[in-house]
């Protein structure tokens, strides 16, 4: 192969290699910006339905030390990029914690955290529901996920 045939070869190599990395790129970037777009959804997500699950079916300190888990995750959540998704997650959080006090018969827990998935319902952007109406709702919620 003469030197004139490696360079032509080279440069061709070199051209195709460019333009294929520029187009490639160019194709696979909204991918990969999607992709780390929604992955902080992600945990709070796996998270939120692992409580749930929980809540549904395990024994009472296991539904607890899940929902307490997924609170304290949310509000930090909260804390670092505020969104209503969240408060509305971290409000059916505290209704459902109110929910397992209640029927534990601590009643002053359970208004407590009432009064938090009342205020982080609110902050939300939603309307202040009364306790029976959070709980109604949670109650609708619920029996929905079931199906």
């Amino acid at each position: 192969m003469t030197l004139a045939a490696k360079v032509t070869y080279f440069t061709a190599l070199f051209i195709g290699l460019s333009v294929g990395a520029f187009f490639g790129f160019k194709t696979a970037a909204p991918m990969v910006e999607a992709y780390y777009d929604n992955l902080h959804l992600t945990a709070p997500m796996v998270f939120s339905r692992f409580s749930y699950l929980q809540y549904s079916y395990a024994d009472t300190a296991h539904a607890k030390a899940a929902l307490y888990a997924l609170a304290g995750f949310l509000e930090e959540l909260e804390k670092l990029q505020p969104e209503q998704a969240q408060e509305r997650e971290l409000a059916f959080t505290y209704a459902r914690l109110a929910v397992l006090e209640e029927a534990a018969e601590k009643l002053d827990e359970s208004h407590a955290l009432m009064a938090k998935a009342r205020y982080w319902h609110s902050s939300s952007g939603l309307r202040d529901y009364s306790e029976s109406e959070m709980k109604a709702t949670l109650k609708i919620l619920d029996a929905r996920a079931q199906e």
